[in-house]
């Protein structure tokens, strides 16, 4: 059970209210054998477990209990209270279930079917599905005089209509609920497209002909025929996507179901909601694929980018190699020439010997830039190698160097342990550092970048701090969230390497949190 805080008790209280009035407003639809064949109750339960995980079934179970207790729909003085206690509480924990069965199936794949737009719709179907097929099998664990269901008509026909009442609650209420919770700053989710007015016009055009079809057929006595409204539903929903298909769901479903709140017997009304459920299903899993669809293409186009990307680094790669081939030996014999001539002008003029000087030591830091890039250049990218953590900040920083003197900023390599050492790829691991710091550069445009390093139990961490300039103070994001891919990449590499890479803000302040295993042992 996930753990209640102080701001959840809200939630649950108006939880405990709407589910109340969502539960009265059912009672038109319902029938022998089956609460109702229209349950908008269920399609609250199921927004609030989709939104906030399935570990908060057992917190919604208590206020759907206190919600019946206090409305009177469960009586305690009634005879068959437990019946009717283990009848509540079994809706929200088989929901429970089905949505964290229906994610832990979806983990770790990228087909067009674990997607999430694709997901919520099967999840929706397998949450009714379960709710119903457990009704029986938890009947019969109840002790004898528990006061067990006894319904007048079979029981398959009784379990079809509480899943078909459940259905169409979740795909009618269900998605404007956690559409709304997105907008309103709610967890996190990808918000499909609304359609254009020309896909409105033609939605429109295409629903109106096919239920003027399905209530000619209801008139010349063929019953209610759901194929007309399968066959709108579907083009709806592959052409324009599941907003699109969630409206064409409110028309078919306003257009009917004042007509199933009439007097009609038990059998008719079940055999329109059959159709109308069919015709919801299948409208909201079509408008569902098209969106997976959509982002499946976003992915592979974001994919095909990195690795575009990555051709270009490896391509560069060579270039680099070749170039520093060609340059490390004038370069060595330039720095051993400087070194005696520093040497040899000790005794002259203080000026001579200053610029002699000079000379020599910038010449010594270019031989052993080049050596190091020659090392970075020349090791193979799929042997990681015992690294100390002050030259891969170093070699990150001469990289960005010219970026910060066009920037008029600079960095400030504070508190960095010369023994911390990581087994990491060096070119991937530098590349991370890179894109962290070019960030901050951009970010923070001629201000002080802070670089740390150290030691926190077993781990290496490294901070790149940049202060937020008035214009672009937001609250914490998280890692990713509109800050390019260069994050993206950084965060990859982290990860592969079996660390961690956070975003941690202050009030004026940005920082990002590299964290990796620490590495005791002799450094190269």
């Amino acid at each position: 059970m996930i753990d209640l805080r102080a701001s959840d008790l809200p939630l649950l209280v108006l939880y405990a209210l709407a589910f109340a009035l969502l539960h009265w407003t059912a009672s038109p639809w319902s029938g022998a054998g089956f609460f109702s064949l229209w349950y908008p109750p269920a399609g609250l339960r199921f927004a609030v477990l989709w939104s906030r995980g399935a570990r908060f079934a057992p917190w919604l179970v208590l206020a759907e209990l206190a919600a019946d207790f206090s409305s009177g729909v469960i009586d305690i003085g009634a005879p068959g209270l437990l019946q009717a206690v283990i009848g509540a509480m079994r809706p929200g924990l088989t929901y429970g279930l089905a949505l964290a069965v229906t994610r832990g199936i979806a983990r770790g794949k990228d087909d067009t079917f674990s997607l999430p737009p694709m997901m919520m719709g099967l999840a929706a179907v397998a949450a009714p599905a379960l709710n119903a097929l457990l009704v029986a099998p938890i009947d019969a664990l109840l002790p004898a005089d528990a006061g067990r269901y006894r319904i007048g008509v079979d029981i398959a026909i009784s379990l079809t209509g509480l899943a078909v009442g459940d259905l169409l609650g979740i795909l009618v209420l269900a998605p404007p609920l956690l559409w709304i919770a997105a907008l309103t700053g709610g967890p996190r989710q990808a918000l499909p497209r609304p359609p254009s007015r020309r896909a409105v016009l033609e939605d429109a055009l295409v629903l109106s002909g096919c239920l003027l079809l399905t209530i000619a057929l209801w008139r010349a006595g063929l019953g209610a025929q759901p194929a007309p409204g399968l066959l709108a539903g579907a083009w709806i929903g592959l052409r324009h996507g599941r907003i699109a298909a969630w409206l064409a769901i409110v028309a078919q479903v306003l257009a009917f179901l004042p007509y199933s709140s009439g007097q009609l017997d038990d059998a008719t009304r079940l055999e329109l909601h059959l159709g109308i459920a069919a015709v919801v299903l299948v409208t909201w899993l079509a408008g569902s694929f098209s969106d997976a669809q959509k982002t499946a293409r976003i992915m592979l186009e974001r994919r095909n980018r990195l690795l575009f990307q990555a051709e270009r680094l490896k391509t560069l790669r060579a270039m680099s190699v070749a170039v520093i081939h060609e340059i490390s030996q004038p370069l060595s014999t330039l720095a051993i020439e400087a070194g005696h001539l520093a040497r040899a002008t000790e005794h002259l003029d203080a000026d001579i010997a200053e610029s002699a000087a000079l000379v020599d030591r910038k010449a010594r830091d270019l031989s052993d830039l080049v050596r190091r890039l020659r090392r970075f250049g020349g090791r193979d990218v799929d042997e990681p190698s015992l690294l100390p953590v002050s030259m891969l900040l170093q070699t990150a920083c001469q990289i960005v160097a010219a970026e910060l003197r066009a920037s008029g900023g600079r960095v400030d390599c504070l508190g960095i342990a010369p023994d911390l050492a990581v087994q990491a790829q060096e070119i991937e691991m530098t590349q991370a550092l890179v894109n962290l710091l070019r960030n901050a550069v951009a970010a923070s445009p001629g201000e002080t970048i802070a670089l740390r390093a150290g030691a926190v139990a077993d781990e290496v961490r490294i901070e790149v701090t940049n202060p937020l300039l008035a214009a672009r103070k937001t609250d914490a994001q998280p890692l990713g969230a509109g800050m390019g891919i260069g994050l993206v990449i950084a965060r990859t590499i982290v990860e592969a390497h079996g660390g961690t890479l956070v975003r941690q803000d202050d009030l004026d302040t940005a920082r990002f949190v590299l964290s990796l295993p620490l590495v005791a042992g002799p450094l190269p």
